[in-house]
């Protein structure tokens, strides 16, 4: 249920952390920690802080320091647009966070505690993520639209027909029709020969993936338009992929369930509205990190950031 809170919570930090910098802001830098400064003992031996510095700003610096200049850009850009981040606005944000892990006032409690050690994210940490985005919402919110056709769209994809698949992805399409034979002798050979010659993550739980609905999007519309096609048991020729070439096995077609649409209406257009709130946020972050200048001179701080920027732009 953790994973559920990951977009919200993380908008920021992985947005910001591939973000390369070309603009009107210089955070002032940082200078290393006197040496002098005991902070432990190990076995007896003190450890001083600047002992720890290179290594901890190689592990973190680069995630801190866009953290850092995304949240005074974000500053700079609320104070231009005479928009105040009060703490009615920073517990909206919390109640928003613990909503979406657990419909429990008290499991989301727990689930947080834990998202939050898992996390790293004390109370500085945590307090400057509240604050961030509920800066980032406050500048974007103006700009959401929220269509009837948005709206309709959701209402499929919460109540409408969905199909719970196994995929067996390989790279080939030689392959994929030479494994088909043998992947059609029901779902229990289909998910011994997904688990065993899948190149799809899902090959772990024998190619089995979460419930397709016809409008999410989320899946590749050869993989929607598959399932679509087929009756209960059967597979499907090779489909092209990202990747390579898949075989589809459909283990169940759910209906629709008969809701009205004006009974949910409230509830689909707030979930909308928050969707787009999310993607304009995330948007609105990466352009405040473009326009900040930054000059990183503490050489291991520098490795720090370089690593999370390559990793983030080489992409997951």
């Amino acid at each position: 249920m953790v994973g559920r809170a990951l977009c919200l919570l993380l908008i920021v930090t992985l947005t910001a952390a591939g973000c390369q910098s070309n603009g009107p802001v210089t955070p002032p830098a940082t200078p290393e920690p006197t040496r002098g400064e005991l902070v432990a003992y190990v076995g007896g031996e003190p450890v001083r802080r600047g002992a720890l510095w290179p290594a901890m700003v190689e592990a973190v610096g680069g995630a801190t320091l866009s953290e850092y200049v995304l949240d005074a850009m974000l500053e700079r850009r609320l104070a231009t647009a005479r928009v105040e981040v009060g703490p009615a606005q920073l517990d909206a944000e919390r109640q928003r966070i613990a909503a979406s892990l657990a419909d429990d006032e008290d499991t989301a409690a727990r689930l947080l505690d834990e998202l939050r050690r898992r996390r790293g994210w004390g109370p500085t940490r945590f307090d400057a993520l509240l604050r961030r985005n509920a800066g980032l919402r406050a500048l974007v919110a103006d700009r959401v639209t929220v269509t009837d056709a948005a709206v309709r769209r959701e209402f499929r994809l919460r109540y409408g027909p969905a199909y719970r698949v196994r995929l067996l992805m390989v790279r080939s399409l030689d392959e994929a029709q030479t494994l088909r034979p043998e992947a059609e002798r029901g779902d229990l050979a289909f998910a011994e020969l997904a688990a065993a010659r899948s190149i799809d993550p899902s090959a772990a739980q024998g190619g089995l993936l979460s419930p397709i609905r016809p409008d999410d999007t989320t899946y590749p519309r050869a993989l929607r338009d598959a399932a679509a096609r087929l009756e209960p048991g059967r597979v499907s020729a090779p489909v092209a992929l990202d990747g390579g070439f898949g075989l589809v096995y459909l283990k169940e077609k759910t209906a629709g369930r008969r809701v009205d649409l004006d009974t949910v209406r409230a509830e689909l257009v707030a979930d909308v509205r928050r969707r787009a709130e999310r993607v304009m946020m995330q948007q609105l972050a990466r352009e405040l990190i473009g326009a900040a200048d930054v000059v990183v001179l503490d050489p291991a701080l520098r490795r720090g950031w370089e690593r999370q920027r390559d990793a983030a732009a080489a992409g997951p």
